[in-house]
């Protein structure tokens, strides 16, 4: 009998350990049906061959539908602006979408946007920090010829510098001025406006490296979601690597600033060797948590020195037919409409009902290797304390 109380001793330990994430695991909401979403980050400013890579991207994803008629969508996190080779020393100096050099650029993106298969957020006026680029350039002789180049890809600048919400000019980064921060996130909120002609509604971060400040001006610009990794990342520490903050974030969750959360913790790179089974078995994985699917891609899969075009088109299209066959309800929608769902509460890509909770919770719960193990351990602790009381 005493193993039997130890057992439930034991349990009653593990769910209090547990408590925090119970809480947040039964709060989120749950869908009704299978989403995948392709969350493509760095178009815009950039290389001129984009403008090809998305004309091809845009008729791969034509070629697929859901039960309900939509295309399969690739979400496009927008670059606004990057270094103007004219001039180059000055810091702020840039050239934005708009420019006329770029225009194949943007009319691929608005022709996707136009057949539905391209939905556009916001990831950044710049893909670094001007100021903070222009300090590390200083000291970086390949830094300033990378300035100097036409339409430089921002994927070639080192990492920590792509964070455009810290000074990261030298390791651990440095926070920026707060006044700074609401400059910056405002005006590019309002040069996304000018450029597309409608307001921004989702924000991704630039390598997922952001605070308070950046959260709440997107939200007083007008900007409704924000896409996380499902934590956030304040600065880069001495290793040049995000430093975790301890914030924790859900689908559906209501931040303090207004803004709705989503959760993008998946990746597809085909440049990196990922194919279809990966994406398949990610897919399974959210849809047995009765979450989204939003894998995350990059630019670089299909434009830049590293870039494997081909690859990536057949890659993607494999995914979703092996997706579409698995699954026959799949649901293919924009963030920005998983979001608006999200915030309703009422609509019909969520289910509300105890069932789709019950069900979804171990999978949310047991998402590490760590905790299935210890409910491993502790299912044989009270088993054998059963038997020894039997």
């Amino acid at each position: 009998m005493y193993g039997l109380y130890g057992a439930l001793l034991l349990w009653a330990v593990a769910l209090y350990c547990v408590r925090r994430d119970f809480a947040r695991a039964w709060a989120e909401p749950c869908l009704r049906h299978p989403v995948m979403v392709f969350e493509g980050d760095d178009w815009g400013y950039g290389p001129l061959e984009q403008a090809d890579a998305l004309r091809d991207i845009a008729r791969a994803l034509s070629a697929h539908t859901d039960a309900q008629g939509r295309h399969p969508v690739m979400t496009l996190g927008v670059i606004l602006a990057g270094p103007d080779e004219a001039r180059p020393d000055e810091a702020e100096a840039c050239v934005a979408l708009d420019d006329a050099r770029l225009a194949p650029v943007l009319a691929e993106m608005r022709t996707g946007v136009a057949r539905g298969v391209f939905s556009l957020q916001l990831h950044g006026m710049q893909h670094y920090h001007p100021a903070v680029l222009d300090k590390a350039c200083a000291q970086d002789p390949a830094l300033r010829a990378w300035r100097r180049q036409p339409f430089p890809a921002t994927e070639d600048l080192p990492s920590p510098l792509q964070s455009r919400w810290t000074d990261a000019s030298s390791l651990p980064s440095q926070a920026l001025d707060g006044t700074d921060i609401v400059s910056r996130a405002t005006a590019e909120v309002s040069t996304f406006a000018r450029i597309f002609g409608v307001m921004p509604a989702v924000a991704v971060p630039p390598t997922f490296v952001w605070n308070d400040a950046v959260e709440t001006a997107w939200a007083a610009a007008g900007v409704r979601a924000l896409v996380t990794p499902g934590e956030r990342y304040e600065r880069r520490g001495a290793d040049g690597m995000p430093v975790d903050s301890g914030r924790l974030y859900r689908n559906g969750q209501r931040c303090a600033s207004g803004l709705t959360a989503l959760v993008r913790d998946d990746y597809y790179e085909p440049v990196r060797g990922h194919r279809a089974d990966r994406g398949l078995e990610a897919l399974a994985r959210k849809w047995a948590q009765r979450r989204p699917l939003l894998l995350e891609t990059h630019r670089s899969n299909f434009v830049g020195r590293h870039a494997r075009h081909q690859d990536s088109l057949a890659a993607i299209d494999s995914l979703i037919a092996g997706a579409r066959k698995r699954y026959p309800t799949l649901c293919f929608v924009s963030v920005e409409a998983l979001a608006d769902a999200y915030a309703a509460g009422g609509s019909v890509l969520l289910d509300h009902g105890l069932p789709a909770r019950l069900r979804a919770l171990p999978s949310r719960l047991l998402t590490t290797g760590r905790r299935r193990k210890v409910l491993l351990l502790l299912c044989v602790l009270t088993a054998f304390a059963v038997a020894l009381t039997a």
